[in-house]
């Protein structure tokens, strides 16, 4: 069961939580697995200019109304009794380097217009995908 071992609510609104999904990998070693995650929502101002290819309606319907910011904190190998340190620097880490950048006001959009550049090609690279094969029936 996943348990969240911290939550952020950050100035610019948007909220996170890290979850332990640690498993023991062996004897007393473990395999620590942090995930921290949270959702963005997708206001149609950050979309503002970039809805300009024949496929980005599409796209932007694919995105949804909300973003998953997720990232992965591991560490794998760790001696039981090292475990809680092993998880307390992880987190440190993260809140150091991650939450100062997430902070700011303009990463909510910055992240959402990342998002939907990644959606956008996958939908052009599927629909290529799907020419390519109509052209080999």
């Amino acid at each position: 069961m996943a348990k969240v071992i911290r939550s952020w609510t950050l100035k610019n609104g948007l909220k996170l939580e890290a979850i332990d999904l640690s498993k023991n990998y062996y004897g007393g070693y473990w395999n620590v697995k942090l995930v921290v995650r949270g959702k963005v929502r997708v206001k149609p101002s950050y979309l503002e200019g970039m809805i300009t290819d024949p496929l980005s309606e599409e796209a932007k319907e694919e995105l949804g109304g909300e973003v998953e910011y997720r990232r992965e904190l591991t560490k794998i190998g760790v001696p039981e009794d090292e475990l809680e340190r092993v998880k307390g620097e992880l987190l440190s880490h993260f809140e150091r380097n991650a939450l100062p950048y997430m902070e700011h006001r303009a990463f909510p959009e910055r992240f959402v217009r990342r998002r939907f550049e990644e959606v956008l090609k996958d939908v052009r690279i599927r629909k290529m995908r799907e020419e390519m094969d109509e052209r080999d029936l």
